[in-house]
Order: structure tokens, then C-alpha cells, then sequence
């Protein structure tokens, strides 16, 4: 259990709307604050392409990230200031396309065909062990905390977010001999490199819920450990296990902004 922030009141509140909250201090940036109350999913996800350092308490942002619902979030913050709060390093993946950074993610990366029922063909890697070459519609690599998301609609398995391992699963695959594979996740370096061997289609890299652009056929793609995400579990927090209707991303491969 950490007690740092023991007695902590400086709470800096992102994304969604929320009630003021009783006792306690709220500041106008993330760096002052001791955390960060990040309210859905969007802002949560806008804080790991930030890069931020400061604790952050998730709210109403999804079970894979053991996040505390809206109406616990003044229990969860006593529950912050008195120590009883546990601190979860989420890693944070950086993608590069040819040697050029297109972003980061921290639930989940997919390449997808711009039209459905076109395959294309990928071939993927490890640092240490070649995963497979197959066709498909598409692949996602989610992390721990992403495969309560989309993945899971992929029949991926639900990872509780301490796990250090990536699901990685083809989207509607004509043709493979395993349907998904487990992959190490280190604290820091690479997690999987690959290619478009062939396409029918342009392929397009989603980053969480960002389009980060079309890949190229026949060019590196990397996919890394960049940073790591600090969140906290509570008692107040859901399970990971829980179910995850509501999720603004439940069942969709991703969303343009």
C-alpha cells in the first residue's frame, strides 16, 4: 500500500463535468496537483498522450483501469488522503511507422483495413519469437488494461491491469493456426514489430480512440513502451472483471477525432 499522498487534498479534476467536491482543494493544472481526478474515458486517454506524472484517480473510465464510479469519487479521494490507496504503473505504448512517431496509446493499438472484407496480410514479431503471418481484416494489440475493450469483443481474455503481457488478436482472420497470442510487455523497449505484407485495401493505425493514419505496405512498424501511466485503486474501485456496458468504445474498432 502507498501512504505518500497521505493527508493530500490538491486535486486537479479533467475531462467530464463533476459536483464540486467536499474538502478538497481543487488546483487549475495537473503538475500542482498531488492527483488527478480524470472523469471518463476520453480524459484519461488524453493524460497518457500527454504524458502525465501525477497520480491519477480514474472515474466512470472503464473497468480495465479499476476506475471509481462518479458517485464514490469523494470516498475514493478520503480514501486517497488516508492511505489506503494502492498505485498501478500502466504502460503506455509509443508507435512508429517507418521510423517515424505516430503517437501513443494505452489500452489498445489496431491496424484495420479502410474497407471491410478486404484482407491484407501481416506478419508480426517479438523481440524474441516470430508470432505468425496471416490475412485478415485488421489486428489489434491490446494492453492489460485494454482487454476489457475491444479485444474482448474479439474473444480476447480480460487481463487484470498489473498483469506485464499485450493480447494480440487478428480481426475476422481468413486464415491462421493460433487466433490470438500472449505477448510480454517489459517496462520499458519494444513489445512487437511487424509489417503490411500485402495489401487489398489502405490499412489505417488506431491509436486508442484516435486515427493516427494510413501504413504503408512493406514499411517497419514498431510498437514500444514508452512511459507508464500512474493510477490508483481504491477500495471504492470496480472490478476489472466487471462488465463494461456503457464504455463509449464497447464494440467499435475505434473512433476518428
Amino acid at each position: 500500500m502507498s501512504d505518500d499522498l497521505a493527508g493530500a487534498a490538491r486535486v486537479h479534476v479533467t475531462g467530464e463535468s463533476l459536483e464540486t467536491l467536499a474538502d478538497a482543494a481543487t488546483v487549475s493544472d495537473s503538475e500542482s496537483a498531488d492527483v488527478v481526478v480524470a472523469v471518463g474515458e476520453s480524459a484519461l486517454l488524453e493524460l497518457a498522450r500527454a504524458g502525465c506524472s501525477t497520480p491519477i484517480l480514474p472515474v466512470d473510465a472503464g473497468t480495465g483501469v479499476r476506475s471509481v464510479p462518479r458517485e464514490r469519487v469523494e470516498a475514493a479521494l478520503e480514501s486517497v488522503r488516508e492511505g489506503r490507496a494502492n498505485e498501478l504503473e500502466l504502460p503506455v505504448l509509443g508507435v512508429t511507422i517507418d521510423g517515424q512517431s505516430r503517437g501513443r496509446a494505452l489500452l489498445d493499438v489496431m491496424l484495420v483495413t479502410e474497407e471491410a472484407a478486404h484482407i491484407s496480410e501481416f506478419e508480426l514479431e517479438t523481440p524474441t519469437d516470430r508470432i505468425a503471418q496471416f490475412r485478415a481484416d485488421g489486428f489489434v494489440l491490446a494492453t492489460a488494461a485494454g482487454t476489457s475493450g475491444y479485444a474482448r469483443r474479439l474473444d480476447a481474455p480480460v487481463f487484470a491491469p498489473e498483469t506485464r503481457a499485450a493480447a494480440v488478436v487478428p480481426v475476422a482472420a481468413f486464415a491462421t493456426s493460433l487466433d490470438q497470442w500472449i505477448v510480454p510487455v517489459p517496462d520499458r523497449g519494444s513489445v512487437l514489430q511487424g509489417r503490411v505484407a500485402r495489401e487489398e485495401a489502405g490499412v489505417t493505425l488506431l491509436l486508442d480512440d484516435r486515427d493516427a493514419g494510413r501504413v504503408p505496405p512493406l514499411t517497419p512498424i514498431s510498437i514500444e513502451v514508452v512511459d507508464a501511466l500512474r493510477a490508483y485503486r481504491v477500495p471504492e474501485s470496480q472490478s476489472c472483471f466487471g462488465g463494461v456496458e456503457g464504455s463509449p468504445r464497447e464494440g467499435s474498432p475505434g473512433k476518428s477525432s
